[in-house]
């Protein structure tokens, strides 16, 4: 009896899914959009059936002794390698050749075989056809044949066998044997394809780390203006929130016009101190290493007054960075100026990217 436990696990599918998801989502920034077509939304929908039949299998119980319940377990069997070797081929296409279908020609699973001129992908085909598809409406070679009562020969060692019944009057009829594991070696290799799959995947990102490592990023004097180009450049290569973010957060800082003559100094040391950060983002965007920032310019909250002001302090990231209306924002800041005895001058009259300055400022300690 044949054990189906453990001849596929979702390790592989798993380790695929998160090289899909990893390289700051190169996979979907590329195939969100790909000729006009969304490819991300088919390379998930492969992926989900993949872990769903594969999962199925890994659990599926030991085959019944009762032939009629064995049978229809032999037919969810063949559907599950059905939609994984489908699967499989649809992710061929997406990232190693559009025009080609894989193991195309090969005759390496399946022996004693009813049709000869079939390869294995066709020959898997005429199985699963004959034992669950469609088995009552059958063609082969121009004449329509239906399926038997599925049996166990003992004429052979196959696990399951059909009579293929010819319409036609006087036609001899066909017999033809199912192996299960020949059907497990034809799901072995189209399920170990995904490592073939997975190896193109980072050529593909190699090969797009080094274009575009190869094109200069602009280098300006003015730091606003560079961090405009590094804007765009980002949105360009990789789109990686993290870097987008930072630099959105940058450039506000840098926008902010400080009236205050009191704060000024203070402004100019803080916007002096992240200009490290706006040389590694270039870098690191010119270099397509997009890793965590060694200079990150977010503050921590993690200090006394940011846990004194853990609750406020979200409420008023949320009003710098939509503008959406909050009927406490001057309750906010007069907590800040309260815990900072006036020194920044919180005032819901002040520009959005004025008031992350001070905050800022406030959490850094600045004196």
């Amino acid at each position: 009896m044949v054990e189906m436990k453990g001849i596929v696990t979702d390790e592989k599918i798993s380790d695929f899914r998160d090289l899909v998801n990893s390289n700051s989502k190169f996979v979907y920034q590329i195939y969100k959009d790909k000729g006009g077509k969304n490819l991300f939304h088919l390379v998930c929908s492969c992926m989900d059936w993949i872990s769903v039949s594969v999962r199925h299998l890994d659990n599926a119980p030991k085959f019944d002794s009762n032939i009629d319940v064995k049978c229809m377990q032999i037919y969810s069997l063949i559907s599950s390698i059905d939609l994984i070797s489908a699967s499989v081929t649809q992710l061929h296409r997406v990232f190693v050749n559009e025009k080609t279908v894989p193991f195309k020609g090969e005759k390496k699973c399946f022996h004693n075989r009813l049709i000869e001129r079939e390869d294995d992908n066709t020959y898997f085909k005429t199985l699963r056809a004959c034992f669950g598809a469609h088995p009552v409406e059958l063609n082969q070679s121009n004449s329509k044949r239906f399926a038997s009562w599925p049996f166990k020969s003992y004429l052979n060692n196959a696990d399951l066998t059909v009579h293929l019944y010819s319409r036609e009057i006087g036609e001899e009829d066909l017999t033809l044997d199912l192996y299960i594991s020949e059907l497990l070696k034809f799901l072995t290799t189209r399920y170990d394809y995904l490592e073939v799959i997975a190896e193109k995947i980072q050529s593909l990102f190699k090969e797009y780390q080094t274009n575009f490592s190869k094109q200069s990023i602009e280098t300006k004097s003015d730091p606003l203006e560079q961090l405009y180009v590094l804007k765009i450049e980002s949105e360009k290569r990789l789109d990686n929130d993290y870097y987008n973010g930072e630099i959105d957060d940058l450039i506000m800082i840098f926008q902010a016009n400080v009236t205050d003559a009191a704060l000024e100094l203070l402004a100019d040391t803080y916007k002096e101190s992240l200009l490290p950060t706006i040389e590694e983002i270039k870098a690191n965007l010119q270099s397509m290493n997009i890793v965590d920032l060694e200079t990150d310019s977010d503050v921590n909250n993690s200090s006394d007054l940011g846990r004194e002001l853990s609750y406020e302090l979200p409420k008023l990231y949320t009003w710098i960075y939509t503008g959406r209306y909050d009927p406490l924002l001057d309750y906010y800041f007069e907590r800040f100026n309260a815990v900072t005895k006036g020194k920044f001058k919180f005032s819901e009259n002040d520009e959005r990217n004025l008031t992350l300055l001070k905050v800022n400022l406030m959490l850094k300690g600045c004196n």
